[in-house]
């Protein structure tokens, strides 16, 4: 057994306890006055934390003047869970769905400015080494941190990836404070939402609620809906993609090659014929390609993914330009399904004026959305929603639960269901709806700040994901933490995003070009290119020019 301390343990120690009540001056902190009263606070009382229960109708930040910036003498850190040498994960362009992007960042400090990064010593603390669990006897940890020391470091960590978090679309502008109390009861949905299980510690009261906003909002008629709250976006999708096999057995699932991989695993899952079509340069699905592919499967039911934002170029598929194309091609309604991926946009996309209607008023059969994405949650939440008919195909009488088997998964999340709930009743139709303005109005900011600096950057009408040209160092992409595809690089403006750090992202970015140069297109037909062309509407800064050699 060692004996020895670790040098950069009595180090990270140290480091830790002043992260934990450092002093008033300290550059570890935010730099706002709120943040620096919530510190004060939590230094005078251990024992409690003092919160503020302001109703915020909004998830916006804090006024911009009311943020400032600490800064390194030294080059921007990666932070220790970011490898300087972590290779990129691109997509295979001949298969379908986008890349998996995986991402968990704290809510806290999101909106105070820019955190600075972990220093050596906090390093040291969150290493593999200092953050193991003795597994035998002979190892008794006494020369590891104590776990308090540990989670301190990990909460500044969260605080500066949650500063500088632009390419994922998580709301990390939330306040759920009240509900901590509830996290100390084990509060499981199990079985279906609207049938009562023996199981008493659940949250299915609320959950029913949740399921009735979102189908109000989506246009059900009452009593014509059934729904429940999911893990994630994927589990929606999984569910929808299930209910259209059960109701088409031999029907063939048509999506668009920018479709989210869920999508695809769930083809592969329950062993369906699928068809990736092409894209239109801005992302949507090929239309004429659709409807070419449709005829020459006449005889098998039409099952359709349509994307309401696209993972990587936030497109959304023409509902109504698809529901003409079934018609044209007669397909009847007991001939199709179709499934709409939500996943951000769909719960954006009510409360942009004059937008298409995406509702169950056409003929639509299932809607899934992430939960924790526009409204904000601190763990990964959805919403699947469809038609209570279908529902009646997968549903199974379990004696154990004293209810249905209904959903993707047993045991459920219903502390997601609690989360979900309370967000929905503080922000109320307003707060959603200026939030959503927000993001739209925002991301116009970045698009138009970036084309200025000289760079190739676009933004679909009905989105807030702003894809640019890839940035040439990899250092600044992960310090932002930006999703890439190939030869492009994206930023979704959520709540959390600011102008006062969009100017910052684009001083850098301008900093990066002048360094190390513009990222040139890969081929041809590739995502950099795309963004030339005219179908996005407008003007944008071409690509550098890639010398072609042909493949003989």
């Amino acid at each position: 057994m060692r004996s020895v301390i670790n040098p950069a343990y009595r180090a990270a120690r140290s480091a830790a306890a002043r992260t934990r009540c450092p002093s008033s001056s300290s550059s570890l902190l935010p730099t706002s006055a709120a943040a620096a009263s919530r510190v004060a606070s939590n230094c005078n009382n251990n024992n409690s934390v003092q919160a503020d229960f302001r109703r915020f109708k909004s998830s916006l930040p804090l006024p911009e003047d009311d943020h400032e910036i600490t800064t390194d003498s030294e080059e921007p850190r990666l932070d220790n869970n970011t490898s300087s040498d972590v290779s990129d994960f691109t997509s295979d362009p001949l298969k379908a769905g986008t890349p998996s992007p995986w991402a968990v960042f704290d809510a806290w400090g999101a909106g105070e400015g820019i955190i600075d990064p972990l220093s050596d010593e906090e390093e040291a603390m969150l290493s593999p080494e200092m953050v193991r669990i003795p597994a035998d006897d002979e190892d008794d940890g006494a020369n590891l941190p104590n776990e308090s020391d540990i989670l301190a470091t990990y909460d500044k960590l969260l605080k500066r990836k949650s500063s500088v978090h632009f390419g994922y679309p998580y709301n990390l502008m939330y306040n759920h404070e009240e509900l901590y109390e509830f996290m100390k009861y084990s509060i499981n949905n199990l079985g279906d939402p609207f049938i009562t299980s023996n199981y008493g510690v659940h949250s299915r009261q609320f959950e029913c609620s949740v399921i009735d906003f979102f189908a109000k909002l989506w246009k059900m008629d009452a009593d014509s809906y059934w729904g429940y709250v999911t893990t994630c976006g994927t589990e929606g999708n999984l569910h929808g993609i299930l209910l259209a096999r059960e109701c088409h057995p031999d029907g063939v699932l048509y999506s668009s090659r920018e479709t989210h991989y869920s999508i695809f695993k769930a083809a592969r899952y329950y062993r369906m014929d699928a068809k990736a079509i092409p894209t239109l340069p801005m992302g949507e699905i090929d239309y004429d390609a659709l409807a070419a592919e449709i005829a020459k499967n006449k005889d098998r039911p039409v099952i359709i993914n349509v994307n309401i934002g696209t993972t990587v170029k936030g497109a959304v598929d023409n509902l109504d330009r698809i529901l003409r194309i079934l018609k044209t091609l007669d397909i009847p309604r007991e001939r199709y399904h179709i499934h709409c991926d939500g996943a951000l946009f769909a719960m954006m996309m009510p409360f942009v004026d004059w937008a298409p209607e995406v509702s169950f008023r056409k003929p639509i059969d299932s809607i899934a959305v992430s939960g924790h994405k526009m409204l904000g949650c601190p763990m990964p939440c959805g919403i699947a929603l469809t038609r209570k008919e279908h529902v009646k195909k997968v549903e199974q009488r379990i004696d154990y639960l004293n209810s249905v088997d209904t959903t993707i998964m047993g045991s459920r999340n219903g502390q997601a269901a609690l989360y979900l709930w309370y967000s929905l009743r503080k922000k109320g139709l307003a707060g959603i709806k200026r939030d959503v303005v927000h993001c739209m109005e925002t991301a116009q900011y970045l698009r138009d700040k970036i084309t200025e600096a000289g760079l190739t950057c676009r933004l679909n009408d009905l989105s807030s994901t702003v894809v640019l040209e890839r940035p040439m160092d990899d250092k600044l992409i992960k310090r932002w933490q930006l999703a890439c595809e190939e030869d492009i690089a994206h930023v979704v403006v959520m709540p959390n995003v600011t102008k006062f750090k969009i100017d910052k992202f684009v001083e850098e970015l301008v900093e990066c070009k002048n360094t190390h140069g513009r990222m040139q297109p890969k081929r041809e037909d590739s995502p950099l290119k795309k963004l030339e062309s005219s179908s996005w509407g407008g003007s944008a800064v071409a690509p550098v020019a890639a010398t072609f050699v042909e493949d003989y």
